[in-house]
């Protein structure tokens, strides 16, 4: 079942096979979270920096994958901007960014979206991307 490893969110996973596929097993911590923030009623948010969510790593670890929202990129805002209008909609539970916003900012958006009853998540840019 043990296939290889890799590098995500600064921690090393594991992969396993689900339908014939390999399947990093991506942050648990994270994912195991973001299940918990799934069943309220509102979305969790990917940015368009993310690589696309992968179903059945999502549906592995009990999240509403039809709460999922992976946003098309922005012409006009930056990641933060859009991050930031986000958390203010106040329509999503989480939302998952890129780990390209500096540790500060990071700091900045986390502490925003705390005031508003949300959670903010970064995934750094070596992530594989998923479909």
């Amino acid at each position: 079942m043990l296939n290889t490893t890799f590098h995500y969110s600064d921690t090393i996973y594991e992969t396993c096979t689900v339908n014939h596929h390999s399947v990093p097993l991506l942050n648990y911590p994270m994912l195991s979270r973001l299940a918990q923030l799934s069943e309220q009623h509102q979305w969790i948010l990917y940015t368009a920096q993310c690589p696309r969510p992968h179903y059945q790593q999502l549906s592995m670890h009990r999240i509403q994958c039809h709460k999922i929202i992976h946003m098309k990129a922005s012409r006009s805002g930056s990641e933060i901007d859009i991050v930031l209008k986000a958390i203010q909609s106040g329509n999503a539970s989480a939302i998952v960014a890129s780990a390209g916003i500096d540790k500060a900012n990071q700091r900045r958006l986390q502490h925003m979206a705390k005031q508003h009853q949300c959670e903010v998540f970064f995934l750094n840019k070596t992530s594989p991307v998923f479909h």
